[in-house]
């Protein structure tokens, strides 16, 4: 997939090997990641950009999408009946330690938007990243939300908490005091969250694979 990272690694002055280093990574993963040989996911994005000195979605090729979803009748349509790619990609969520969500209006990308969210203009989508959720949802799936849906049980939410964490559960129940939520990887497990730490609860309601 085209980027534009040798162009801004290049313009920071830095060798690949360089680069390798300050992103915690080998060499070869940037010789891939600049010829397009591996997937410059959000992950890679957020991980590059800050030894770049850049916005993450920077790294983006300045015309084409960054996501190859192609336009058949599951997607909502624009003017002239075309699919619309008007649908914000706002960040990544995961199961674990160091998730990040990037505020709604900071989108890193615009992808097409589904039928579902046909006419619902506070939506938006963001990337699964890590393995608690499998099989449900994998790293590289995009997530597509609808903030206006409250949770039901057994849903499944990106909870945002303070400091733009945000993580991808399944809805079990909530109190005025605690969020009751499960993750299935890798083993099935309940737990809760002080309501008191979390920012928003929004829905999601579909997903398109990114394998």
């Amino acid at each position: 997939m085209h980027n534009r990272l040798a162009e801004l690694r290049r313009r920071a002055g830095l060798t690949q090997d360089q680069l390798a280093t300050l992103a915690d990574t080998g060499r070869s993963q940037i010789v891939k990641l600049e010829r397009g040989e591996r997937r410059l996911t959000v992950d890679w994005m957020l991980r590059l950009a800050k030894p770049l000195g850049c916005d993450p979605k920077d790294l983006l090729p300045e015309e084409e999408p960054a996501t190859p979803v192609a336009p058949s009748a599951l997607w909502a349509t624009g003017p002239g009946g075309q699919p619309a790619r008007d649908l914000p990609v706002c960040g990544a969520a995961r199961g674990g330690a160091n998730a990040l969500f990037v505020d709604q209006g900071q989108a890193l990308e615009h992808v097409y938007r589904p039928a579902q969210l046909a006419g619902v203009a506070n939506a938006f989508a963001v990337y699964a990243v890590g393995d608690s959720m499998e099989p449900k949802f994998q790293a590289g799936d995009l997530l597509f939300v609808n903030p206006n849906l409250p949770p039901v049980r057994g849903c499944f939410v990106v909870v945002e908490l303070g400091d733009h964490e945000a993580y991808v559960k399944q809805f079990l129940r909530q109190s005025d005091d605690e969020l009751w939520l499960k993750e299935f990887s890798p083993l099935p497990r309940e737990f809760a969250i002080d309501c008191a730490r979390i920012k928003a609860i929004y829905r999601i309601v579909g997903s398109w694979e990114g394998r």
